[in-house]
Parts: structure tokens; sequence; C-alpha cells
């Protein structure tokens, strides 16, 4: 086993990491984490074909990698919805959702689903979730001076601001300047992203501790309100008879 494949295996058991966390901390009834899962569920099965531990047609695995990449800015924004604060800010990632799948759909229309496509695709693509990325780290940053509740989103952010960036590095290198070392590229890919599920991972533990604690609140809140509900009513025996009931 060379250094490369042992990397290789590392980032796909980090890949594995989220897929874990969402579904045993109970964070899949989320409808964002359900995108996040399926995008870490994509990415997963893709390394273990390219890693040859799922056997498949190399043609198989080709047209599996491009759809595994066109899907990867819509789940990932659908997913970035957890950071909305509003409904205007919810409709505006709403509407950078809807522009850039009519985009892919109006890309693939002239090239079909082929590497011109991608390349056409994932530029603008990675800049966007970068850009929002960026802009949600830096709000939820600031955040967490105030309110520790930040602190499990600010990691997130942090994790996929990181994650694209790097990105953006290796789409330049493999789609626009056509390195040739692409074994090298995939290394690094492999790097980026055993640092990107890590980091991505802490933060969805911390943010699954913080959803339990508001269920428990609301839980709390709920029975304290049915107790002063049942405190609050008039006692029958009392106001037909004038005689307290000891029983």
């Amino acid at each position: 086993m060379n250094w490369h494949y042992a990397i290789g295996l590392l980032s796909t058991l980090a890949l594995f990491a989220p897929v874990f966390i969402i579904l045993i901390f109970r964070l899949f009834p989320y409808k964002n984490y359900q995108a996040l899962f399926v995008y870490c569920l994509l990415g997963l099965i893709y390394n273990l074909m390219t890693e040859t531990l799922i056997v498949a047609p190399r043609n198989f695995v080709r047209t599996f990698g491009i759809i595994n990449n066109l899907l990867d800015v819509p789940l990932m924004l659908l997913f970035l919805m957890i950071f909305s604060t509003s409904v205007v800010k919810t409709k505006r990632l709403k509407l950078f959702l809807a522009a850039f799948v009519c985009f892919e759909l109006g890309v693939m229309l002239f090239n079909g689903i082929s590497v011109k496509t991608i390349t056409l695709v994932m530029g603008p693509g990675l800049i966007l979730i970068f850009s929002l990325a960026l802009y949600f780290f830096v709000t939820r940053v600031k955040q967490s001076f105030f309110q520790s509740k930040a602190v499990s989103k600010a990691i997130i952010a942090s994790a996929i601001c990181f994650a694209y960036g790097c990105f953006v590095f290796i789409y330049i290198m493999h789609y626009v300047l056509e390195l040739p070392d692409v074994a090298d590229i995939f290394l690094i890919y492999y790097i980026v992203t055993i640092i990107y599920c890590s980091l991505l991972s802490v933060g969805l533990v911390k943010e699954s501790k913080r959803k339990r604690k508001l269920e428990e609140l609301l839980i709390t809140r709920k029975e304290l309100l049915r107790f002063f509900a049942d405190e609050k009513k008039p006692a029958t025996s009392q106001k037909v008879t004038g005689q307290l009931n000891l029983n």
C-alpha cells in the first residue's frame, strides 16, 4: 500500500464521519442536514469507486463523478440555509439555488453531461459557495463572542470556507491549467477532504448537542404550560358544595 492510497482511504473515512454523525445524532429529520447527508454520501461512494474499494466500469465511474460534481453546489446551497436568520435571507439563497440550477441546465443543454459542462459550471459554483461560506463564517464568529450557541455553526462555516477555497485552487490547476500531475492533484484533494470533514464533524456534534438542549427546553416549557393551565382550573367540588375535597 503506497501513501497516496493510504491518504485516499483516510479521506474516504473522513467523508463517512459526517454521514455517521447525521444519522447517529438524529440530525437527519432536519431537511438542510438531509442535503449535507446526500452530499457526503455521494462523495463517499465516489471515493470508494476511485480507490477501487467498489469495483465499477470505468465509464460508470466517470459519469458518476460528473453527476456528483453537478450536484455539489445545489446540495451545498441547500445546506447553507441553516445559517439563514431571516425569511429574506432564505429567499435570497433559494434564488441563488434556482438561478444556479437553471445555469447548469442551460450549460448541459448545449454540452450534455460532459467534462466541458463541469469546467463551465464548477468555477462560478465554487466561488459562490466560498463567498457565502466566508460571509457566514465572519458573521457567526462575531456572534460567538456574545452567544455561545453560534460557535458550532462558526466551526461548520469555517470548514466549508476552507474546503471551497482549496477547491477553487484545485479547479484552476485541474480544469483551467490542465496540469498533468493528476495523482498529486488528487492527493491535495484528499488532504483537504480530511481536514474539511474533521472540522465539519466537530461542528455537527456540537450543533447536535445544542439542538438536543433546545428540544429539552421546549419539552420542559410545554410541561410547565400544561401544569400551570391545570392549576388555574377551578375545583368543581368546592364551587358546588363549599367543602374541601380531602381525597
